[in-house]
């Protein structure tokens, strides 16, 4: 939220402060209002949106921030976020409440092999992006950003006031959106007699049955092809808060799904389990927030459909923890600093119990140590970041002939052991922000950020069929980390009263300019006593440069309003040999995208109409040892719309690809190249209710 404070500091001495921006403890990174008075690249969707204006669909609901993106196939329901043109391997910390999520899986031409989220949708209330450096255990050795998918708590399921209290969700529709529906409970009281304490508990359960869907130009999907699936979540919370001082929360999410994808058909179930501790005695010294977390995703082929890794099971376990600690002090009449501070770790085991394929088991650990100190004076604020990132590799090497790669000829053959890499990197980080006006912020952003290779890259063993291992010449031990240097520049506008005494203008451009050094891709390289070239990960030589503009806004005059993003992306990036057939994929953002959405509201702002127009400009496609494939651009129109029968009740609707348009969806791997797959026009009726 936002806060303008005023007050005196020290005897006789009477300042104004300038306007501070605090983020809640439960949303982790800026979010709502908080976007357009937070000096960075930022953006938010709440509730509302994801549901009613998107209809539920997440990845789509993503693409509307500006920067950000989504790895799209129609066959797998994971969310792959791309921010800023890059994606997959680490380079971008997908959460859900804070928890990063690292499962991976190569399955065959069509996937990616980059980071796969999975939540139920209609668990979530709102997802934050961060785009560029972020502070904070949150940026422990990510390479373009952040975004955090956050789950219900209490506030979201009870009615203003009440103690006790039920929301429930429930929509239908055609075109294989069979339905969705959600049920959640909650309940807050006092913790001690004498109605001391505080402490409320939150339950939710959700399930959907989503079938096969035609495009605009009739085409269904074969059996081996299929886009249903029938995810189904839930959730519990629990807060504690027994004074002013101390709060313990406790969490635990569940996703259960099966779906067919690269012609497997796929089982996958996800828990994240978080224990979130805050300590505040109302001293400027002390403002403690400590994290500790653990996830697991498992996922199994099954063994009778499919081809040659029928029968795959893997497993990715992770588990972390962060303590951060905030420290403000007067240093001067009218300076103001404050000092965060802290530690994070997190390990990420990956395991594969049958048929690993291109998906070498290994362990990855990233331990970081981060300050960001401000300095607050008149107009003008000063940020000075530094953390250091460690990271340790280890994984079983397998075996490799005598003679090949960097094993001596004439003696045993190498490998068959345990091995391991390490490093670490300093990065800084510097932001210049001024408010000229109360409605006017400037800033200025220079960082450095990096991730390192990966389990994946390093202990890659090329593509064994069935229950092979592959060969250890195709590894890179050697992979050096990648590293992003660069600016971000922009301007956040927050008026209310513009041309209406109640209307609210809220606006943000921006542009960065990024170099990255020692780009990680799968590429064929010469091996020692291979005859001919090798797949495997290296560093492309050179400097990979991005560059691009970001421009979100929103105007509201309470019985009209308009909501808007644009981007404009230069992400250019090296395509090696096996790039978009399964060795990776590049993250190649679409030259222009942009979403416009406009509404009235009527009948005393009860009945809420709104229309959206969704551009995406031409894109690429890598398409492996050929030139990326170009791809057409498209823009399709939704319509929504909402009526509230009362103050907890209301019902509404979503028409998506409004005229039927056919279409290709970029980013979304070979598919996009192949066939236009995207949905054809769909209808959903939904209602949500609080008891």
């Amino acid at each position: 939220m936002e806060q303008a404070v005023s007050g005196d500091v020290g005897e006789g001495r009477t300042h104004r402060l300038k306007r501070l921006v605090v983020v809640d403890d439960q949303t982790l990174l800026p979010s709502g209002e908080a976007v357009y008075t937070t000096p960075a690249a930022v953006g938010s969707l709440d509730e509302q949106a994801l549901q009613e204006r998107f209809g539920g669909d997440v990845r789509t609901a993503v693409r509307s921030v500006p920067g950000a993106f989504t790895y799209s196939p129609s066959t797998n329901p994971a969310i792959e976020v791309n921010i800023r043109g890059l994606t997959g391997y680490g380079r971008v910390n997908a959460m859900i409440d804070g928890v990063p999520q690292t499962f991976r899986n190569v399955g065959g031409h069509g996937s990616s092999g980059g980071n796969l989220l999975y939540v139920h949708p209609e668990l979530l209330a709102g997802v934050d992006v961060a785009r560029g450096a972020v502070s904070g255990a949150a940026g422990a050795g990510t390479l373009a950003g952040a975004a955090n998918f956050r789950t219900l708590e209490v506030d979201d399921v009870l009615k203003p006031g009440a103690d006790i209290g039920a929301l429930t969700r429930f929509k239908a529709g055609t075109n294989g959106y069979r339905w969705s529906g959600l049920l959640a409970g909650g309940a807050r009281g006092k913790m001690f007699p004498g109605q001391t304490g505080d402490v409320s508990i939150v339950g939710a359960l959700a399930y959907s049955d989503f079938h096969d869907y035609k495009t605009a130009d009739g085409a269904v999907f074969p059996d081996y092809d299929r886009v249903s699936n029938a995810p189904a979540g839930g959730l519990v919370k629990l807060d504690f808060e027994p004074n002013g001082e101390h709060r313990l929360k406790l969490g635990g999410r569940w996703y259960d799904n099966r779906f067919t994808s690269s012609n497997y058909e796929q089982s996958l179930k996800n828990q994240t389990y978080t224990l979130d501790y805050t300590y505040d005695p109302g001293s400027a010294l002390i403002d403690l927030a400590a994290n500790v977390y653990y996830n697991e995703t498992e996922m199994t082929y099954d063994s009778e459909f499919g081809g040659g890794y029928r029968g795959r099971e893997s497993r990715d376990r992770s588990f972390g923890a962060s303590l951060a600690n905030t420290s403000r002090f007067v240093v001067g009449k009218g300076v103001d600093l404050s000092w965060n501070y802290g530690l994070s770790y997190g390990s990420t085991d990956f395991e594969v119990l049958r048929r690993r394929g291109a998906n070498p088991p290994g362990r990855m650990q990233k331990a970081s140590a981060f300050s960001d100190v401000t300095l607050d004076w008149n107009i003008f604020s000063l940020t000075a970041g530094l953390r250091y990132d460690y990271w340790n590799m280890s994984g079983q090497q397998t075996a490799y002939s005598a003679g090949t790669g960097d094993c001596p000829p004439g003696g045993p053959d190498c490998g068959n052991r345990k091995v391991s890499r390490s490093g670490g990197e300093f990065l800084p980080k510097v932001t210049l922000a001024a408010d000229p006006l109360d409605w006017m912020q400037l800033y200025a952003t220079y960082a450095h950020t990096a991730r390192p290779p990966t389990v994946q890259e390093m202990l890659w063993t090329m593509i064994p069929f069935g229950d092979g291992i592959g060969s250890a010449y195709a590894n890179n031990l050697g992979l050096e980390p990648e590293v992003r240097r660069g600016w971000d520049v922009g301007v956040n506008l927050h008026r209310d009263g513009v041309l209406l005494p109640d209307d609210r203008l809220r606006l943000k451009v921006g542009y960065y300019s990024h170099d990255i050094e020692n780009y990680i891709v799968n590429d064929l390289a010469d091996v020692t006593g291979i005859p001919w070239q090798v797949a495997k990960w290296v560093n492309a030589p050179g400097t990979t440069r991005m560059s691009g503009w970001e421009v979100q806004g929103s105007y509201d005059a309470g019985a009209f309003y308009v909501n808007a993003s644009y981007t404009n992306a230069d992400t250019d990036q090296p395509v090696g040999f096996g790039t978009g057939w399964g060795n990776g994929d590049a993250g190649f953002l679409p030259e222009t995208y942009a979403t416009v959405d406009v509404g009235v509201r009527l009948l005393e702002q009860r009945l809420n109409l709104g229309a959206q127009m969704r551009y995406v400009g031409p894109s690429r496609q890598a398409n492996g040892m050929m030139e990326p494939e170009d791809l057409e651009a498209y823009t399709l129109y939704d319509a929504y719309g909402s009526y509230e029968i009362r103050e907890d009740f209301n019902v509404f609707f979503t028409v998506e690809n409004l005229f039927d348009k056919s279409y290709a969806v970029a980013a979304s791997g070979p598919e996009s190249m192949n066939s236009k797959r995207g949905r054809g026009r769909t209808f959903i009726l939904g209602a949500t209710a609080k008891f």
